[in-house]
C-alpha cells in the first residue's frame, strides 16, 4: 500500500509501522478515505468497517497524536461511559489504544 502511505506525516509512518503486524495478518486496514490527509489516518477492523479510528496530528504537540474511536454500537459504547476522543498521546500510548479498541494482540 505504498501510494496511500506515501504523503503521510513521519509520526504517522511510525504508527503504520507499530501497526505492521496486525495490517499485515489482515486484522486492521487502512480507510481511504483518508487517503490524500498527510496528517491523519483511518484504521478500520476489514470484516466490521464501522468498528474504526481516526488518528490523527493536527492540533498536537511534535510527536503526539489524537485519536478518535468508533463502534459498531455507539450506543452501548456511549452509555457505558468509555472516551472517545483522546488527545496528546504518545506513539506507545496510541498503540495501546488502538490495541484494546480492535482487539489486538500485546505484541502487534
Amino acid at each position: 500500500m505504498p501510494a496511500l502511505t506515501q504523503l503521510k506525516y513521519r509520526s504517522l509512518m511510525q504508527l503504520l509501522d507499530a501497526l505492521a503486524a496486525p495490517r499485515a495478518a489482515g486484522r486492521l486496514a487502512l480507510s481511504e478515505q483518508w487517503r490524500d490527509n498527510e496528517e491523519a489516518l483511518g484504521l478500520l477492523r476489514p470484516d466490521d468497517p464501522q468498528h474504526a479510528a481516526f488518528v490523527f496530528t493536527f492540533g498536537q504537540a511534535a510527536g503526539r497524536f489524537g485519536v478518535d474511536l468508533a463502534f459498531s454500537g455507539l450506543a452501548d459504547i456511549a452509555a457505558a461511559g468509555v472516551p472517545l476522543v483522546r488527545e496528546n498521546l504518545t506513539l506507545e500510548q496510541v498503540v495501546e489504544v488502538l490495541r484494546t479498541h480492535f482487539d489486538l494482540p500485546e505484541h502487534a
